[in-house]
C-alpha cells in the first residue's frame, strides 16, 4: 500500500471540491491491489489543469460561432510564393541546406495514429502506399531525409545528421520502434531517431465528469496533435533539441506522401524572413474544397475549418478574380526552438484544445 488513511481522506476532499468524487464511488468494493492501482491512476492525473483545459474547450464550443465578418485574408506581406522567382528559391534553398549542414535542423513527425481508416491494424507510417517499390511512408520519408543530408554535404563540404523526432502513441510506439529496427533504421543513424509518446489524457463527459473504464481505472485516450507541446515538454524533446543546438524545426504529419522533409527552401525562407514560425500552404483547387484555410480572425492568425466557412465566403475573390481565402492548411510547419520554448514554457496551459466527441470510448457503467 502506497498511501495512508489520511491520504485517502485528503484525496476524497480534493475530488469533491472538483466534482469528481465518483472516481472513488466503489473504493470499498475493490481489492487491495485494485485500490493501489486506482490511487496511482488518480494521482497521475493533473486534475486541475485537465479540468481547466476542458472548461476552456467547452466555453469555446458553446460560444457563438465567430462571425464571418471578422474573417480577413492574410496580409500580402505575410506570404511568400515559390512561383515568383527561381533565383530567390535558389537562395532560400541554399540557406536551408547550410542550416542542415551545421546540424541545426530537426524534423518533428506526428505519427500517433493507427491505420484504421486505411484498413490496416498497424501504425499509419508502416502503410504500403501501393508503389511498385513497395515502400511504406516511413521509408519514403527516411530516404528524403538522407537525400537532404547528402545535398547539404555536397554544397558545404560536410553535413551533420538531421535529428528526427517521431511522436507516437501508447498503442503505436512499440510497433513503430520495432519496424524501424527490423528495417535497419532505413539507412539513418539510430541515435538520431528519437521516439516519444503523446500523452494519454482522461476522457471527460460533456457534463465535466472524468470517465472510468472500470471501477479501478480511468478511461483515457491519446491527446492527439493538439497535445504536441505538452508531450514535447514531458518527454524531454524540447530539452534535447536545445542541448543539440537545434534552431529550425520542420513539423509535419505522417500521412503526407508528398512531403519534402526537411524542405530547405521552406526553412531558408523562414530564416531569411527571421520568422519564429511558418506554415506551408497550397492554394485551394476550388472554393468549397474540404480543407481548412489560414486567415486572420479578430486580429489573430488561425486555421478556420472548411465547415466553418459559408459557401458565399468561400467564393469571395479579389480584384484579379483569385480566391480571397485560398491558403489551404496541410499541417506542414516551421518553428524555431526559441518559439517552441516560449509556447511550451509560457503559453501551453492557455491553449484551447479541439473538442473530439467520441461515441466509442470504452467506459464502465458504474452505480
Amino acid at each position: 500500500m502506497t498511501y495512508t488513511d489520511e491520504d485517502i481522506t485528503l484525496l476524497k476532499s480534493f475530488l469533491v471540491a472538483h466534482g469528481q468524487e465518483h472516481l472513488l464511488a466503489h473504493w470499498d468494493e475493490l481489492s487491495s491491489d485494485q485500490q493501489d492501482d486506482l490511487y496511482r491512476d488518480i494521482q497521475s492525473v493533473d486534475l486541475e489543469n485537465h479540468l481547466k483545459s476542458f472548461q476552456r474547450c467547452m466555453q469555446k464550443e458553446l460560444s457563438a460561432p465567430e462571425k464571418e465578418d471578422n474573417l480577413q485574408p492574410l496580409p500580402l506581406d505575410a506570404c511568400e510564393s515559390v512561383f515568383i522567382s527561381n533565383k530567390i528559391n535558389e537562395r532560400w534553398t541554399n540557406i536551408g541546406l547550410k542550416e542542415i549542414s551545421e546540424g541545426k535542423v530537426a524534423l518533428l513527425l506526428m505519427a500517433g495514429g493507427q491505420g484504421t481508416r486505411l484498413g490496416v491494424p498497424y501504425p499509419k507510417g508502416m502503410y504500403n502506399v501501393g508503389l511498385q517499390s513497395g515502400k511504406c511512408l516511413y521509408q519514403i520519408q527516411a530516404e528524403r531525409v538522407r537525400k537532404q543530408e547528402q545535398l547539404a554535404a555536397q554544397m558545404y563540404g560536410s553535413s551533420e545528421s538531421i535529428r528526427w523526432y517521431i511522436m507516437t502513441s501508447e498503442h503505436t510506439k512499440k510497433a513503430t520502434v520495432d519496424y524501424f529496427k527490423s528495417n535497419g533504421w532505413f539507412g539513418l543513424s539510430e541515435e538520431n531517431i528519437i521516439f516519444f509518446e503523446q500523452e494519454m489524457i482522461p476522457c471527460i463527459s460533456l457534463e465535466g465528469k472524468i470517465l472510468m473504464d472500470s471501477k479501478s481505472s480511468i478511461a483515457r485516450a491519446p491527446g492527439g496533435n493538439g497535445d504536441l507541446y505538452r508531450s514535447m515538454k514531458n518527454e524531454g524533446v524540447l530539452q534535447d533539441m536545445l542541448k543539440k543546438g537545434i534552431r529550425s524545426v520542420h513539423c509535419y504529419c505522417v500521412d503526407n506522401i508528398l512531403v519534402k522533409v526537411p524542405d530547405p527552401l521552406f526553412i531558408g525562407c523562414c530564416l531569411d524572413r527571421q520568422s519564429d514560425c511558418g506554415a506551408k500552404v497550397v492554394s485551394k483547387a476550388y472554393p468549397t474544397e474540404a480543407v481548412g484555410v489560414i486567415c486572420e480572425c479578430n486580429g489573430n492568425w488561425k486555421v478556420v475549418e472548411y465547415s466553418e466557412i459559408s459557401s458565399e465566403t468561400a467564393h469571395m475573390t479579389d480584384s484579379e478574380g483569385k480566391l480571397l481565402f485560398s491558403q489551404g492548411n496541410i499541417c506542414n510547419h516551421y518553428f524555431t526552438t526559441s518559439f517552441l520554448t516560449k509556447v511550451i514554457e509560457d503559453k501551453e496551459s492557455e491553449l484551447i484544445h479541439h473538442v473530439a466527441k467520441k461515441k466509442k470510448v470504452p467506459t464502465a457503467t458504474l452505480r
